[in-house]
Order: structure tokens, then C-alpha cells, then sequence
């Protein structure tokens, strides 16, 4: 196995728009990542980690190639490596339970047994400072079968908070909360989730959802399929997008192939209902598309005018004839050369996710691995940047631009800066949130021209994330237009960027 292992053996080998993703393979990989690229003193050998994580380096060796889930061992690999709980875990294990044929836990760890531990759990996360990782823990502990079960109504205040703590988390933060209200939304207490997101969306100046309706998604319920088919016809846009992305979640969660049989007629009538160009026939567009054919051809409703366009992809190879993947390939291996390492092809893969697949439910699986290894996501962040302002196709670079801040989380605060300042409207607004996730202080000047010139939401995240000065007075003033003064208190009330 030599002092590090074999590094470019792993490949995710799947079609680029194939009905599956490799998760044993992308979870080893990003684990054997992490062991090479996180220490400052270079790549530690399987013997290292196994002395530190109190394992062999065969189970490691296992663990690496994709062939042994153990959610023990991660943590293990979380403490030899000097990572925040649930840097590697939380990751992994969203992923896993996103796509239904993922690999099955082995070993999640101890349950909590005692009524004094579960009141400690919650007492840590009852109280200001609580980590991503405090949260983790609790909802781990809170999700196990047989739980030590909380009052409805203490459990739904932790909830809330969690909710409004995962709508302002960058880099570590986001995926343990991610994954911490993924699980209770996967457990006896999963209606809450539900219940708390019915509240967030009836508030007209809601600011960030889409990772909550994500969250929503995790647990394919009826009444939950049904508010998100509601949500498709409305008129604000970010209810329609994470309508559409809880529906998407679902349909891979649940892993069954005729989740969309019901819903076929619904969308199509939906989609009819709202011209072309609008943002809701644009996700109905892309909802259809996740259909298999099958269900499509034996649903005797068509459209009536044709789907939003799709990117323009007339091969999906893994060769050079699909300009897409070699654009990838090329960007991964600048990646990797520059750090040392050999072509890891699955950096390819989720480089190609990201930036450039349909797949919302693989492009932030994707990011999200990334995100456990910053000395790669960096780099492919910039690449994703550059594919968002220079790529042909609008469809491509209307993507990369969606799933930019998600890729980056608080890295690369120059780019928000030329962008805001040189960009054109589109990238001023990207420029905004970037900025708003690295918690850089944009001048105000900037933030009220772009609120009385644009869209509100990017400006709005910018100054609430960053707690800016000028939010008391974006929230008072009747000469303002409402959706500014509400938008300006929403994060007044909710607070600033969570960043542990």
C-alpha cells in the first residue's frame, strides 16, 4: 500500500447523466482526501490515522475505497486529522441518505441511554455559542431508535432556532446543521420540520429557505409532497425554487422509481399554467426532465409549449468528444498538480456536478464533500467562478452562478469585491452573496444603489450577514420601498453569519 496508498485508484465511473452516482466511491474518496491534504505537515499514512483513530489500517483501507460505511471511524478520522465534529461525518452521511442505494451505516457510534445525557445534549444547544457540532450530536441522539424523547413544544423552539441558525451557516457550520435538522426531520419528530418550515414560508420577507426545504425533502410525507406542489404556482420565487428542490430531494431519497408517477399530471398542468420564461415554468421545466421516460410516455398529459431550454450537451461521454467533461477534467488537474497529487477523477466528477449537471440534489451533495477538504474546494470555487462569468452556454452558467456560494462558503472575497464593484448586474448580485457568506463589509453606498436598482435579496444577504450598520435604518424609513424594510428586519430579528 506504500507510506499513503494507492491515490488514483478511485473513480466514479457512472454516466454523466445516468440515473445513479457512485456514493461508496465519492465518500471514500473525499475520506482518503482528507487524510492526505488536511494536515499542514503533509499526508499522514494509514498507520498514523489508525494510531490516532484507535483502528488497523485495514478497516481504514476499507473505509478509503469505498467499501465499509462506519460512522465511528469517521469520527475517528475527524479527531486525528484535528477536524470540528462532523466535518467529514456530516457530509457523508447527507449524502448517504440522499440517494437511497448508498451504502449502509455499520457502525453509527454509542446511543445517549440516560436522561442526563440527552438533558445535556439539549441544554448545549438551548444556550448562545452552541457548534455545528453540538447540534450534530443532539439530533443524533435525539433521531436513534428508542430515543429519549423532548416535549413537542421545547423540541419545536430548538427547531426554530436550529432553522434560523442553518440559514446564516458557512463551511463547517452548514453541513453539521444540515445534517442535524435532516435527522430530526427523519425522525418521530419530523412534522416539526415540516411545521417550522410552513411558518418560515408564510412570512412574505423570508430571506434564505432553500437549505430548509432541502431539509423538508428528506422525508418523502404526503402532506409535504402536497405543500411543495402548492408552492410551484406561486409568485415569489424563492418559494417556487425550494418547492422545487424539496421535491427533487425527495425523489432521490425515497429511492422509488414511480415517485413521480403521481405527480407526472400535476406538473403539467402547472407548467401550462405559466408562460415561458417565467421562474415557475423554468423548474416544472426542470422537474419533468428528473422524470424517467417511462412514467413520462404512459401519462397521456403533455405540455403545451415546449420545457425551459436545457444546457446544450449533445454528448455525454466521459471522452473528448463532450467538451464539458475534458473542461472539467482539464480544471481538476490543475487543481491536483498544483498540490502535489495525481488526477483524482472523481475531483473531475464533482467539479462537472457543480458547475455543469442538471442534478440539484448532486451538485450540493457534491459541494458539500468538498467543503471537508478546503484546500481543494478553494481552488475548484474559483474554477466554478470562472465557469459562472466565461462559459458559452447561459443554461451552464446560470448553474455554476446557483451553486457558487454553496462551493465556496466564505473563501475568495475578491472575486465578491470585482464583482460588485466592475461586474455586470447579474454578477454584482453574485458578488453580494459571496460576500455576505465571507462576512465582508461591502460600503453602503453599494448596498442601497443595488437596492433601488435590483433585485433585493443579494444586497439584503450582504448586509445581514455581515450585521451592517446600515440595517436599522433599511428597516424604518416609509420612504423605502416594504420588501427592503421587512427584508432589513428579517435579519435584524434572525442575527448574523454562524460560522462554528
Amino acid at each position: 500500500m506504500g507510506r499513503t496508498g494507492n491515490l488514483s485508484a478511485l473513480d466514479d465511473e457512472t454516466p454523466l447523466n445516468g440515473p445513479r452516482i457512485d456514493v461508496a466511491v465519492r465518500v471514500g474518496w473525499v475520506l482518503r482526501m482528507a487524510r492526505l491534504v488536511t494536515s499542514d505537515a503533509g499526508p499522514l499514512t494509514l498507520d498514523e490515522v489508525a494510531s490516532r483513530a484507535g483502528s488497523n489500517t485495514t478497516r481504514l483501507h476499507r473505509l478509503e475505497t469505498g467499501r465499509l460505511r462506519e460512522g465511528r471511524l469517521v469520527d475517528g478520522y475527524e479527531r486525528a486529522l484535528g477536524l470540528p465534529t462532523g466535518a467529514l461525518r456530516a457530509p457523508i452521511d447527507v449524502i448517504c441518505r440522499g440517494f437511497a442505494y448508498a451504502p449502509s451505516e455499520r457502525d453509527p457510534g454509542p446511543p445517549v441511554t440516560s436522561v442526563r445525557d440527552m438533558s445535556r445534549l439539549t441544554d448545549r444547544v438551548s444556550q448562545p455559542g452552541a457548534t455545528g457540532g453540538h447540534w450534530l450530536t443532539w439530533a443524533r441522539a435525539l433521531a436513534q431508535p428508542g430515543a429519549i424523547g423532548l416535549p413537542e413544544q421545547l423540541a419545536g423552539e430548538l427547531v426554530r432556532t436550529l432553522t434560523s441558525e442553518l440559514a446564516r451557516s458557512v463551511a463547517h457550520a452548514y453541513p453539521t446543521r444540515y445534517e442535524a435538522l435532516a435527522l430530526v426531520r427523519c425522525s418521530a419528530y419530523g412534522h416539526l420540520v415540516l411545521e417550522v418550515a410552513q411558518e418560515v414560508v408564510s412570512d412574505p420577507h423570508v430571506q434564505v429557505l432553500y437549505d430548509l426545504m432541502s431539509a423538508v425533502g428528506e422525508a418523502p410525507t404526503n402532506d409535504a409532497i402536497s405543500w411543495c406542489l402548492e408552492l410551484l404556482d406561486q409568485t415569489r420565487e424563492p418559494l417556487v425554487v425550494g418547492g422545487a428542490l424539496a421535491l427533487e430531494n425527495m425523489a432521490e431519497v425515497s429511492g422509488r422509481p414511480d415517485f413521480w408517477a403521481g405527480l407526472v399530471d400535476s406538473l403539467v398542468d402547472a407548467a401550462d399554467r405559466h408562460p415561458a420564461g417565467s421562474v415557475q415554468h423554468h423548474w416544472l421545466s426542470h422537474l419533468l426532465r428528473l422524470v424517467p421516460r417511462p412514467l413520462t410516455e404512459r401519462s397521456a398529459r403533455r405540455p403545451r409549449r415546449p420545457l425551459a431550454p436545457a444546457a446544450d450537451m449533445p454528448d455525454w461521454s466521459r471522452t473528448r468528444l463532450n467538451r464539458h467533461w475534458s473542461d472539467c477534467q482539464v480544471r481538476a488537474h490543475s487543481v491536483t498538480d498544483s498540490l502535489g497529487l495525481p488526477d483524482q477523477p472523481v475531483l473531475a466528477r464533482l467539479l462537472f456536478d457543480i458547475a455543469m449537471g442538471p442534478h440539484e440534489s448532486r451538485a450540493v451533495t457534491s459541494y458539500m464533500l468538498l467543503g471537508a477538504l478546503p484546500r481543494l474546494r478553494k481552488p475548484i470555487g474559483e474554477h466554478v467562478a470562472d465557469i459562472a462569468e466565461t462559459h458559452p452556454d447561459p443554461v451552464v452558467r446560470g448553474r455554476a452562478a446557483r451553486r457558487l456560494a454553496g462551493t465556496l462558503h466564505g473563501d475568495h472575497s475578491a472575486i465578491a469585491q470585482r464583482w460588485i464593484t466592475d461586474g455586470s448586474p447579474d454578477e454584482r448580485d453574485r458578488g453580494f452573496v459571496l460576500a455576505g457568506a465571507a462576512g465582508d463589509h461591502v460600503p453602503e453606498p453599494l448596498i442601497r444603489e443595488a437596492l433601488a436598482t435590483g433585485p433585493i435579496g443579494p444586497p439584503l444577504y450582504a448586509a445581514g450577514m455581515a450585521g451592517h450598520a446600515c440595517l436599522r435604518s433599511l428597516a424604518g424609513p416609509r420612504s423605502l420601498r416594504p420588501e427592503v424594510r421587512g427584508g432589513a428586519r428579517w435579519w435584524l430579528s434572525h442575527g448574523t453569519r454562524v460560522a462554528m
